[in-house]
């Protein structure tokens, strides 16, 4: 495999190289020839007239072309220009394959796609993917193609984007182009080898937040509050033709399955909500990122001493457009170096595909970056042992850029950390009782409304037990008070060893207490509060008191208010204290 880069602004440069002896040569040589076309202009006549020249000299090459935010020659950003890249391949077989429309159901599409080129295409080795993220979902086209593909080849790709605010990209595959679609470049054959890698570098700014109402791709709210007001409070971004570029930089910072993903914005409609480029799902927890230059430089470097390892002969980049609008014109220190190990190109894109198993991805705000060889083999030591060292510039007053974002990212991050612990803090205080730390009468009220809500939706049930500690006042009066709060603050940590993960002990005033259990009909909270009284009972108490309690026991009556639940509980107490206490009553 030998790859060759150029870059042109008119045909003329294009045919300068075609006729050129070394074109010639490495043509003659190879079995396949796949051509990627990465442009900042967005007219088709363009594009197609770049694919007819080159169409007279390889008949037989597979052509690909993407608008791009961005293209990537040698591992430098270039912008408004066109990019070339020549891959010869000398034992590889490659197949293109252009869906176009995308109508209808994504997932169906995504699915019948993939079953298509398993049936054309054998020995697959890999597959690249673009797609036109801003004209379908694309997210649900990747799981319906997840979901046919019997083998675990990689594959990756990106979304073509464009450089105007409209965003209407164009994909391209031999004289056909679409702006809402998917093209396959099937890579086939036991010679080639392809190593992926991937990373994000993105960090955390603000609290976090729950997604609480989504309809496909759109967030409609977050913290039940229409999604656009958390951009327009924390950042000041307003809702005009601007959005996209003005939140590109901020995506949303999600984990699943303990991967942590970036999902960027793509517009904003009159009801405030947002469109994202991947689905976000209600009940997901998300903070506004931010990403950390140095930490995506650092990323980089690691996965480029990987690759040189790997001792490609071709490097595909594959880069978000969130991290050129980040590091600006420091953006080649992150890809500058992979052109150390191979020729290097690609674009920017918006959204990333990369498969991890069966499951083929739609990422965000990342680079993936593809390595190939047809030949084996890997470094020798002394190749090894020669590392890629950051970029170090002379000029200690260069990119200071990354340096002061850096420090500033993670000032924020401190900040935050620190404001959140204070807000758990002050959230504890606010629902817990000073002495015993059970729950408070405030917090019970809140669980127990709740509870209630649930059941009445769901036919479900439970039920409470109220308790209070026989003849305590004489306990006060006899000891003081200190041994009495001793006495409390005991009894707490008993009831806590005694009832489940999912009731609430909460101290309702004085020596009462209330216990709630969800799920639980009035004959198990009987159960319960008979076991409790006792080992209450048997227990002894501090300096060798011994302690008794009385117990009323009732479960909820769908339908009655707040009031009436706690009346019926609170008169089963009463009846269990003129009893003669140490005893439970259930009404």
């Amino acid at each position: 495999m030998i790859s060759k880069i150029i870059t042109i602004n008119t045909i003329e440069m294009l045919n300068q190289y075609l006729l050129t002896d070394e074109c010639k040569d490495r043509l003659n040589c190879a079995v396949s020839v796949f051509i990627q076309i990465f442009s900042s202009e967005r007219d088709p006549e363009w594009l197609m007239a770049i694919e007819s020249t080159i169409r007279e000299m390889m008949p037989a090459g597979v052509i690909t072309g993407a608008t791009t935010m961005g293209e990537i020659a040698e591992g430098r950003l270039l912008i408004n220009t066109t990019v070339i890249s020549f891959a010869f391949f000398e034992k590889t077989r490659i197949q293109g394959f252009l869906l176009e429309g995308v109508d209808g159901s994504q997932f169906d599409s995504g699915n019948h796609f993939a079953k298509k080129i398993e049936m054309s295409c054998q020995q697959i080795a890999g597959v690249m993917l673009l797609t036109t993220p801003f004209t379908m979902d694309v997210s649900d086209f990747l799981k319906g193609f997840s979901a046919a593909r019997s083998g675990t080849y990689p594959v990756f790709g990106g979304g073509a984007g464009d450089y105007e605010a409209e965003q209407r990209p164009l994909i391209t595959l031999n004289k056909n182009y679409t702006s809402k679609g998917v093209l396959a470049v099937v890579f086939m054959g036991n010679d080639i080898q392809i190593d992926m890698h991937t990373y994000l570098g993105w960090q955390p700014l603000s609290k976090e937040m729950i997604i609480t109402e989504t309809d496909g791709l759109w967030v409609k709210k977050i913290d039940d509050e229409p999604a656009f007001n958390v951009f327009n409070r924390y950042l000041d971004i307003q809702n005009d033709r601007d959005f996209f570029l003005n939140v590109l930089e901020f995506p949303l910072l999600l984990e699943r399955n303990g991967i942590q993903y970036a999902k960027a914005p793509m517009v904003v409609n009159d009801q405030n909500a947002i469109k994202f480029i991947t689905d976000l799902r209600e009940g997901e927890k998300v903070c506004i990122g931010y990403g950390n230059p140095a930490v995506m430089i650092e990323k980089a470097n690691d996965i480029q001493n990987r690759i040189q390892i790997f001792n490609p002969e071709a490097i595909f980049l594959y880069s978000c457009i969130c991290r050129r609008f980040l590091l600006q014109r420091e953006v080649d220190l992150e890809t500058r170096p992979f052109e150390t190990i191979a020729p290097t190109s690609g674009f920017y894109t918006y959204g990333e595909i990369y498969s991890q198993g069966k499951h083929v991805m739609l990422l965000n705000a990342t680079m993936v970056a593809v390595s190939m060889k047809e030949r084996d083999g890997q470094k020798t030591e002394e190749g090894i042992a020669k590392r890629i060292e950051k970029p170090r510039s002379l000029d200690p007053f260069t990119s200071q850029h990354t340096r002061i974002i850096s420090r500033l990212v993670n000032f924020i991050k401190v900040v935050t950390a620190e404001l959140e612990e204070a807000n758990r803090e002050a959230r504890r205080l606010a629902e817990r009782d000073y002495l015993t730390q059970a729950y408070n009468r405030m917090k019970a009220h809140e669980f127990i409304k709740n509870e209630m809500k649930r059941c009445d939706r769901y036919g479900l049930e439970f039920s409470i037990i109220m308790l209070d500690m026989d003849y305590f006042k004489k306990v006060n009066d006899t000891y003081g008070h200190n041994l009495g709060d001793e006495i409390l603050i005991y009894l707490v940590k008993l009831l806590s060893l005694e009832i489940r993960k999912i009731d609430m002990l909460s101290r309702w005033g004085g020596e009462e207490f209330l216990i709630i259990m969800p799920m639980t009909d009035s004959d198990g909270a009987t159960i319960t509060a008979e076991r409790i009284r006792i080992v209450v009972e048997q227990t002894q108490f501090t300096s060798g008191l011994r302690q008794t309690c009385s117990f009323g026991v009732t479960a909820y009556i769908k339908g009655e208010s707040f009031e009436d639940f706690i009346d019926r509980v609170d008169k089963a107490l009463y009846e269990a204290k003129i009893s003669g206490r140490n005893c439970v009553i259930t009404k």
